[in-house]
């Protein structure tokens, strides 16, 4: 796995394998302690912090008392829809970075 917070290897992971199909939509994931067994994690907030990602990204909602749900499947690499979000966050971005610009020149000015 790529370096960097094992959180956020372990979403990737999920990630992939709600993609390959592992867990279909409506059905749940493993319980924490389970996954945290899987992925050798010690404390139980790792799992969170990964399964956190996913539900931000909206493929997973956690129900009280029940688990954690998967609600939809990750889009795959190159799909449109994907890369329309890339493009306008990125759109996004530069229309922010532009006016910081712009207030540091009219700085310098």
């Amino acid at each position: 796995m790529a370096s960097g917070p094992r959180y956020q290897e372990i979403a990737g992971d999920l990630r992939r394998r709600l993609a390959d199909g592992e867990w279909p939509v409506g059905t749940a994931l493993p319980g924490i302690s389970e996954l945290q067994e899987e992925y050798n994690v010690p404390g139980l907030n790792t799992i969170r912090q990964a399964q956190r990602v996913l539900v931000d990204d909206g493929l997973l909602k956690p129900v009280q008392g029940r688990g954690t749900f998967v609600t939809a499947l990750p889009s795959p690499p190159g799909d449109p829809a994907t890369l329309k979000q890339a493009l306008g966050d990125l759109r996004a971005a530069l229309a922010h970075a532009q006016v910081a610009l712009d207030r540091v020149m009219k700085h310098l000015t």
